[in-house]
């Protein structure tokens, strides 16, 4: 075992592991004398300005657009609130979360309209956009029992970190260190926070410099279409022509740009030229979009959706899907995390001890769609309570003389070639093993019979090479051509089985909280 204390000169043990050392005390690129840190985000230092340039950016049409389908992917999920544990406090705990989350987080009044959850789960999720968002608890006491009245959401202006980056707040008082915040104030969400940047990384930093040059090619753009988008009026004259029929010509020609007609000299002549351009896009044009595509790659990691170019629709979809998925779920533990603070606040405060309940977000149709694979694959070789069925899938059971939907008429899927024998699992046994275990074992146990027929082809082969003297090339070569003479009715279940166990697995382990 580590020893975490050494002795000291006069005796006293002294912590050893348990001491900070690489601090901002001793840091050689930090200045000593500052008592805050500043926000290390490079567009904001910069430009010496403070959100509102974030606030411009959102209000690019392209911007918006992208974010609009984010915002849906919070505010349309489904959410929940799981108990912490099976005690009495910690069921207490988790119904007063229960009462905490059934009621507005800012009630409307007189004065105010106030807010819905859907409309905090967005603020909190901005942190993703702007590096951090900071929410104010205000208590108060109903029934005894210490609750959130409001959680109101704060402008990140109002906030800054200490030397040990701890959250501070600027006042009219102290407007340049701020001052200490109190414990159960204030929660606090960040995105991809760090000892360096407690201020969180911003998206929408990322985006400035896109939206500057996109906007200043939109300037540009204008312009060229001001000036080429209009075919040139061309009037000719005479040689020895005067000064004034020239100038009588030079206004008909203006005339025609604003009114369509004019009225030129009877010896003048008027050639209209329209400018041409060889190439598919103006650079205006191939800029813009080149600034959007940049944008879409920082706020979604993907541009398909948003910028096709020629690309497949199917292709630009299935994309967009798997990183929005991805992004999405990574998104909303940041909204889980912050509300699962509110509810340990809220636990500590008036259950000292219990367990904290949770919040999560979860997707009702697909684990519908999840268990109805399972059910689909075990109903071949084991027995499935119906109630146990209609419980996972939350579908009620049809009561006596109510119509249902009648079955489908699909055939039936074929049978594997090679008869497999399954442990049968009975789900009422009452023997205290989970049901998914007891489906997932015997999916194991039955795979094994076909796992060891391809490992005995694949040796005797093996040894029949090494029998023959084949060379280590030759002896490689064998091996690789035995797997293409493995029955493929065994691959085929086999196959079924590998995916069903790790779906199972996976259920499995949810449950377990693995």
């Amino acid at each position: 075992m580590i020893d975490l204390f050494k002795k000291s000169v006069n005796g006293v043990k002294k912590m050893l592991l348990g001491n900070q050392i690489a601090t901002r005390h001793n840091d050689p690129n930090f200045y000593a004398a500052m008592q805050m840190l500043p926000n290390p985000d490079v567009i904001l230092r910069k430009l010496g300005k403070s959100q509102e340039v974030y606030d411009a950016i959102i209000l690019d049409a392209h911007v918006i657009g992208e974010l609009r389908p984010i915002r849906a992917n919070i505010i349309t999920k489904n959410w929940r609130i799981t108990p912490g544990g099976d005690k009495l406090e910690d069921q207490k705990a988790f119904e007063l979360a229960q009462k905490i989350f059934s009621r507005p987080p800012v009630p409307t009044t007189q004065s105010s309209p106030g807010m819905g959850w859907p409309d905090v789960f967005w603020n909190i999720h901005e942190a993703i956009l702007r590096g951090q968002r900071i929410h104010e608890v205000v208590w108060n006491v109903e029934d005894r029992l210490t609750i959130p009245s409001l959680l109101l959401d704060r402008p990140n202006r109002r906030f800054i970190y200490g030397l040990e980056n701890e959250l501070r707040l600027l006042t009219r008082e102290n407007m340049i260190e701020g001052i200490p915040v109190d414990n159960y104030k204030f929660l606090v969400s960040r995105h991809m926070p760090s000892f360096d940047n407690p201020y969180g990384v911003a998206l929408l930093s990322a985006c400035f410099w896109p939206h500057s040059f996109k906007h200043n090619g939109f300037r540009f753009f204008v312009k060229f279409c001001e000036k080429y988008g209009i075919p040139w009026a061309v009037g000719k004259y005479p040689a020895g022509t005067g000064q004034a029929e020239i100038n009588a010509l030079a206004d008909g020609l203006a005339a025609m740009v604003e009114d369509a007609i004019a009225a030129i000299p009877d010896a003048g002549q008027v050639e209209l030229i329209e400018a041409g351009s060889s190439a598919s896009q103006l650079p205006q044009e191939r800029l813009i979009q080149v600034c959007n595509a940049e944008m879409s790659k920082a706020l979604n990691s993907q541009t398909l959706a948003t910028e096709i170019n020629g690309q497949g629709s199917r292709a630009a979809a299935e994309t967009h899907r798997g990183r929005e998925q991805d992004n999405g779920a990574a998104d909303r533990k940041i909204v889980e995390s912050t509300l699962d603070q509110l509810l340990v606040w809220t636990t500590e405060l008036n259950f000292a001890g219990a367990a904290a309940p949770t919040f999560e977000f979860y997707d009702e149709a697909e684990a519908r769609k999840d268990w109805v694979e399972v059910f689909s694959v075990a109903r071949d070789f084991m027995g499935i309570p119906e109630s146990f069925a209609h419980q996972q899938i939350q579908i009620p059971q049809a009561v006596d003389g109510e119509a249902v939907l009648p079955k489908s008429t699909a055939p039936a899927a074929p049978k594997p070639a090679t008869p497999i024998t399954f442990s049968r699992v009975d789900f009422a046994a009452g023997d205290g093993q989970s049901p998914v275990a007891a489906y997932s074992q015997s999916l194991a146990q039955a795979a094994d019979p076909i796992v060891a027929q391809w490992v005995d082809i694949i040796r005797k082969k093996l040894d029949a090479a090494i029998a023959r003297g084949d060379s280590p090339a030759d002896f490689q070569a064998e091996l690789l051509k035995s797997y293409g003479d493995l029955p493929t009715d065994e691959l085929v279940t086999l196959m079924e089985l590998a995916f069903s166990t790790a779906d199972l697995k996976g259920i499995v382990d949810v449950e377990q909280g693995n």
